[in-house]
């Protein structure tokens, strides 16, 4: 329950009382863990798939990516089909936040579906 302040008088001297922000729960009280599992980036997906929006696929490809690589949604934003090598099966990751860029291998998985993403928007 959150502890609301009461209004005192502006005469003579006031006590404030203990104030909480709402999110002031640490995170362990929350949440049990901090990371997805399998089964749910995969309820994921298929949820963006049956959605039959616009670019379904291409969501879903993202999200593939982004729980595969652990990566950030400034460093997905940044990514174009240069950095992706679907001969050499890799993918090559500017890091923000002081992190140093990589080249990260693809699985087959994600290749298929990053190539069907990208024979789509050749279309």
């Amino acid at each position: 329950m959150v502890k609301q302040l009461l209004q005192v008088p502006k005469v003579g001297k006031t006590q404030k009382g203990e104030r909480q922000s709402p999110n002031s729960r640490k995170y362990s009280q929350v949440r049990t863990r901090e990371h997805l599992l399998p089964e749910e980036v995969e309820s994921m997906r298929s949820a963006i798939k049956k959605s039959q929006g616009r670019h379904a696929h291409r969501d879903s490809t993202l999200i593939l990516l982004i729980y595969r690589h652990g990566l950030r949604v400034a460093e997905v934003a940044s990514l174009r089909w240069e950095q992706i090598d679907f001969h050499g099966g890799t993918i090559y990751v500017k890091r923000v936040k002081k992190g140093t860029a990589s080249t990260h291998p693809l699985y087959s998985e994600e290749i298929r579906t990053s190539t069907q993403a990208s024979k789509r928007l050749s279309c």
